[in-house]
């Protein structure tokens, strides 16, 4: 309830703004994921993530989490043809040793 901005102590437009952003961000992601189905709205999709993200992948732990996060969005479009698209695009812009290392070992604390 802490991150909840409805239960925040900031001033009404701030908590509606905050509320808006949120919505906001739930329909992108559901329209993401709803495009994994169709290969020209997933390829347009990835091309933001390209866009938007390539910098950021190349970031260490947090580029992987954001991979992983994405991928994890990327799945729930129950797309195998999406999913392995995803991984052969994306995968390559991720810091490789940290992501062996990660991959064996796990995430460190």
């Amino acid at each position: 309830m802490a991150d909840d901005p409805s239960h925040s102590n900031a001033p009404p437009d701030l908590r509606q703004s905050a509320l808006r952003e949120l919505a906001q961000a739930r329909d992108n992601r559901a329209l993401f994921i709803e495009a994994m189905a169709d290969p020209i709205r997933r390829g347009i999709a990835f091309d933001l993530v390209e866009r938007n993200c390539r910098k950021r992948f190349a970031e260490g732990e947090d580029g992987i989490k954001l991979y992983r996060q994405l991928l994890g969005f990327v799945r729930l479009g129950n797309v195998s043809k999406a999913v392995e698209e995803f991984e052969h695009r994306f995968e390559p812009m991720l810091d490789q040793e940290l992501l062996e290392e990660v991959s064996r070992y796990g995430p460190t604390p």
